[in-house]
């Protein structure tokens, strides 16, 4: 090994460490309101931030965001994903002040499954916005779906806390010869820590009657069973997304409800429309696969707390969905012994690089040494870089 090549070796590992030791208090997430308080979402408590400072009672909120992630990251084995229909979210219709309100809202996530976005435009100017918060996003696209006018999905995830297992693939709709849905599903498969999962991301066609949006509905149940066995022995799979239909249209969800152990996360009185009119948005997963779930959901009223209830604003600059979401435990591996075809979940770790069966120095000399490669790359996002580093010193020891 060269003198570079150690030089950049021990320059990254003490890097990488400074940032994953680095103790900052008793962060947590949620955004501030107009009071310059919060609801901590994990306890239902509100309180106030004071900044120390005497000269002044503001808060740096982008800092607080950038320290709550981290903090959440490296003290807390928890994953935080939500899925969000942003309106119409295309680089012609958004201007920096709205991407910079959706940035907020998308901040307090390590995982986000977005629908009705229009080009990949849009989404790189809102990774820039989150960059400039202090917020590193990579994400997966979909290509271009739909009849007329085109719809993509978009998984958005911090490539810290997640990476990529399984690149992101439409559901082949039409390769039974029918064409059930007019924008075919997106899934992929990601790990977070010990949690290996799939997320498959839907929006429900909306059309002139009511009769399209149920059919699509029940054919979910297919697309979920496609996924569940194209992921060999991994169950872990998560149905998101807009499905237009209330969780009480009990003939749409019938299919999709009979799979074993499926559970829903959000049911009314609950409403996932800024105008609290229907509760359309989602999450479904069978609770005996993914008992990562630490019962803790919630629908994310961002437009109360930043646009004080007023509807019209909220819906012009960001929304009329809230985003719904649920927190998953990362330090669990309910499936590690199971088999992928011949080897095994926990033998194929992405992160352990020379496949020695360990996490260590070893396989960050491995990912140093292919700076600026596209192999080993750790996180998916086509380059090894620091974000490699980070995520293989974070499991040091596995």
């Amino acid at each position: 090994m060269d003198r570079k090549v150690n030089f950049r070796i021990l320059t990254a590992f003490f890097w990488v460490f400074s940032v994953l030791s680095y103790d900052f208090g008793d962060a947590h997430p949620g955004r501030t309101d107009a009071n310059g308080g919060h609801y901590n979402r994990e306890t239902g408590e509100y309180h106030k931030h004071v900044k120390e400072d005497s000269q002044s009672d503001e808060i740096d909120t982008d800092l607080v965001v950038s320290q709550n992630a981290i903090a959440s990251d490296t003290k807390h084995s928890e994953l935080r994903l939500a899925a969000w229909n942003i309106r119409i979210m295309s680089n012609e219709s958004r201007t920096d002040a709205e991407l910079k309100a959706i940035a907020r809202t998308l901040a307090d996530y390590n995982f986000i499954a977005i629908v009705e976005l229009r080009d990949e435009v849009v989404l790189k100017r809102t990774q820039k916005i989150l960059s400039q918060m202090g917020k590193t996003y990579q994400y997966q696209l979909s290509p271009a779906v739909g009849r007329g006018v085109k719809e993509r999905y978009a998984f958005l995830y911090e490539p810290e806390f997640v990476s990529v297992v399984n690149r992101g693939e439409l559901y082949p709709d039409a390769a039974d010869g029918k064409d059930d849905f007019i924008r075919d599903p997106y899934w992929a498969t990601f790990r977070a820590g010990e949690f290996d999962f799939s997320v498959i991301a839907v929006h429900v066609v909306w059309g002139d009657t009511v009769g399209p949006r149920k059919a699509e509905v029940r054919a979910l149940a297919d697309v979920y069973r496609y996924v569940q066995k194209a992921n060999g022995a991994e169950d872990d799979v998560l149905l998101v997304g807009d499905f237009n239909r209330n969780p009480d249209d009990t003939e749409s969800y019938s299919r999709i409800m009979a799979i074993p152990s499926m559970v829903r996360l959000f049911e009314l009185p609950q409403k996932s429309h800024i105008r609290d009119s229907s509760l359309y948005d989602n999450i479904f997963f069978q609770e005996d696969h993914v008992k990562e779930y630490l019962d803790i959901s919630g629908i994310d009223r961002f437009d109360e707390t930043d646009f004080g209830n007023d509807d019209r604003a909220a819906n012009l600059a960001v929304s009329d969905h809230r985003p719904v979401w649920a927190m998953f435990r990362t330090d669990l591996d309910d499936d590690g012994s199971d088999e992928v075809g011949s080897v095994s979940v926990k033998s194929a770790n992405i992160h352990d690089v020379n496949g020695d069966g360990f996490i260590n120095i070893l396989d960050l000399v491995a990912v140093a040494n292919g700076f600026g490669k596209t192999e080993p790359d750790i996180n998916g996002d086509g380059t090894v870089n620091i974000l490699d580093l980070v995520i293989i010193a974070g499991e040091f020891g596995r």
